[in-house]
């Protein structure tokens, strides 16, 4: 699987961006009973999905319903089946199956995107998923994965919410994990001893959880990637070959966060 860091710092961006009350040039759609929104921003070659995580009271009551109900193909968490049933038919309006789709959130952001892909699988080739901090959706029993192009999941050392709920529920098996280890070097699917000696005390396991560090988690990891896989300047064309989008399907302001990143990490420019 290719870690494209244009696609992960477009998620990155979009995944902070959900939680605005306003996105310039973007579909908002919301559920006022359930208080579920999500952000839609159509650009020329790819189509963002952005959901808000757990912001308002009424999220929390949605974070709490852990009763499994079958939804989106499987058993699931029956809190976020509903919040995402309340807004599915309008997102669905907006989808051009001939077109990228990138579908990603924090919190209970991330566990909406889940959903969502988990709707489309099948019925769109070019979905990419890429969730912060997500809690567990699915039972642990389903064993058929997801076939979509991208799909990563980025959890940090000691984020709690990442871990929960239990009981029956476990991480995606069709998901690949970018881990940020508090300890050591980070990983790709780590294995569960990793994840459980990382875990951290319990101010570590709420911080560790806000999207501000996993921003600045992932700069560190594109940081070693292009050291890794990039170390020379002639290999900046095979960098930009290794690409899924390019400048040309960013906004102005994806644009200026993407050069920030660049000028802080020295990534080849994209273009």
């Amino acid at each position: 699987m290719k870690l494209d860091p244009v696609l992960l710092n477009m998620a990155c961006s979009w995944a902070m961006n959900a939680y605005k009350e306003k996105n310039k040039d973007t579909i908002k759609i919301e559920s006022k009973w359930t208080s579920t929104t999500v952000y839609i921003a159509k650009r020329k070659s790819v189509d963002v999905i952005a959901f808000r995580g757990t912001q308002q009271g009424r999220d929390w009551l949605t974070d709490a319903f852990v009763m499994p109900v079958p939804y989106a193909g499987r058993l699931c968490h029956g809190g976020f089946a509903l919040a995402h049933k309340s807004v599915w038919k309008k997102v669905k309006k907006h989808i051009d199956p001939q077109k990228r789709t990138l579908i990603c959130g924090h919190s209970l952001g991330g566990a909406l995107a889940e959903l969502s892909a988990s709707m489309l699988n099948g019925k769109h080739d070019n979905i990419n998923l890429i969730t912060f901090g997500k809690p567990n959706v699915f039972f642990k029993g389903f064993k058929k994965p997801m076939k979509l192009d991208n799909q990563i999941s980025c959890v940090q050392g000691s984020d709690m919410i990442a871990r929960v709920p239990r009981l029956c529920y476990g991480p995606s098996k069709s998901q690949t994990m970018l881990y940020f280890s508090n300890a050591g070097p980070d990983y790709i699917d780590p294995s569960k001893d990793i994840r459980v000696a990382d875990r951290g005390g319990l101010k570590d396991r709420i911080t560790d959880h806000m999207m501000d560090g996993y921003k600045d988690r992932l700069k560190e990891f594109l940081r070693e990637q292009k050291k890794e896989n990039y170390p020379q300047k002639k290999d900046v064309s095979k960098c930009e070959e290794d690409l899924l989008i390019s400048k040309n399907d960013l906004s102005k302001g994806e644009l200026r966060e993407l050069k920030r990143i660049e000028d802080e990490i020295d990534f080849p420019s994209v273009d």
